[in-house]
């Protein structure tokens, strides 16, 4: 994908915390990258929270080639293990993993009636308005590909 300026990966830019591994280290990109964007998406709806944001888009590049994020107790209290699961379906490393998008709709979880992602009922909002507020305020908006020679230099040879 080419964002504004008609460069690789800018589209990106301005919210690298959405963006998948691929994009990230200016590999070709396709209909599971947006898959991965979803995952994160839908982390942050169901703990008002970003699973890879970090000090600075380095760092938070950094933890989406790493695939490091968790489900803090505290900000997934009440959450379904089928939420979950629909998140960490998305949120693979290798875009070869990542199901289709027609295939991913068909998750249990998505269909009318097996629930809403919370064990308790209603969602707790209360982080994710602090997570809109925070992103209005957002600086380091700096495009992907500025940081992409840091990563390569800090991420290990793939196997």
């Amino acid at each position: 994908e080419k964002g504004e300026g008609g460069k690789e990966g800018d589209k990106a830019g301005k919210c690298p915390e959405f963006a998948s591994p691929e994009l990230v280290l200016g590999e070709p990109v396709s209909l599971t990258s947006d898959l991965w964007s979803l995952g994160v998406v839908t982390y942050v709806l169901l703990s008002g929270a970003s699973p890879f944001l970090d000090e600075s888009a380095e760092e938070t590049c950094l933890n989406i080639c790493r695939l490091d994020f968790s489900f803090p107790r505290d900000y997934f209290q009440g959450v379904s293990q089928a939420a979950r699961d629909f998140v960490c379906l998305l949120l693979k490393t290798d875009p070869g993993r990542r199901p289709p998008a027609g295939l991913s709709l068909q998750e249990p979880w998505l269909q009318a009636g097996q629930g809403d992602g919370r064990a308790e009922g209603c969602l707790d909002t209360s982080r994710l308005i602090s997570f809109i507020d925070r992103r209005k305020h957002q600086t380091d908006a700096r495009p992907i590909g500025g940081v992409r020679s840091f990563i390569h230099g800090r991420l290990q040879p793939r196997v």
